[in-house]
């Protein structure tokens, strides 16, 4: 199994490929907080899902070779499909209007 450089907890964990697990943060602490995205590149994060994000942090990010979605971008949570994707994680893409299924989504996923 893999075990992650950094013992800390992380708020959760895709599972790709042969269980690897990836490790992923969530940050929903208002307008760029640039502390936010440190303290994911500190911890060997993986993916990133954060509220807002500056330029800067998107640019590091990236370099880094850490997903990222910025959940207050117009459609944001889009962006998920790249992290997916970037790690050969299969999904089913999502069709609709998000907003419409949220109750229905929120009950599945906490059954």
């Amino acid at each position: 199994d893999y075990v992650p450089v950094s013992l800390r907890e992380v708020d959760f964990y895709l599972i790709g490929q042969e269980r690897k697990k990836y490790r992923c943060e969530v940050k929903l602490m208002g307008r760029g907080n640039p502390e936010s995205a440190d303290a994911v590149i500190a911890r060997d994060t993986d993916v990133f899902v954060a509220d807002k994000l500056s330029d800067l942090n998107k640019e590091q990010l990236t370099d880094l070779g850490i997903n990222w979605v910025e959940m207050r971008a117009s459609n944001g949570y889009r962006r998920f499909i790249n992290v997916l994707d970037s790690l050969s994680i299969p999904y089913t893409d999502f069709t609709g209007n998000i907003d419409e299924k949220l109750d229905r989504i929120f009950k599945t996923i906490y059954q």
